[in-house]
């Protein structure tokens, strides 16, 4: 689907995050694929798992909005964009993301892959 979208224009290079401002959108589908192959975990995804998309109550996640992009994927697609979220305030809530998540040492090549990924959509 990200190649499709790249071959009918459909990517917004305006919108990439600030490391890949002014990137054509070919360079960032060229980056992505150098951080290739990898194992892929999958499991169910939210797709868009954002700040934006996370309801809190009173300091605890009680739901997630905006699921059109819910399905079987790598785990790292939801964590790369909650990381990518969560590094806008500190990187100590980078870190302690994957600690809660049980995660001693992220894959930061998959973490990438799936930040340029997202970059598609």
């Amino acid at each position: 689907q990200a190649q499709s979208r790249m071959n009918n224009g459909l990517v917004d290079a305006s919108d990439f995050d600030d490391e890949r401002n002014g990137w054509p959108v070919e360079q960032v589908w060229k980056e992505m694929h150098k951080l290739l192959p990898f194992s892929p975990d999958s499991v169910v995804t939210h797709g868009d798992f954002s700040l934006d998309n996370l309801i809190f109550d009173e300091g605890k996640l009680i739901g997630c909005i905006d699921v059109g992009r819910v399905g079987i994927a790598d785990r790292y697609q939801d964590l790369a964009i909650l990381w990518n979220c969560l590094g806008e305030f500190s990187p100590s809530l980078q870190k302690r993301l994957f600690q809660k998540y049980g995660i001693d040492n992220p894959d930061m090549n998959k973490l990438q892959f799936h930040l340029m990924l997202d970059e598609f959509f």
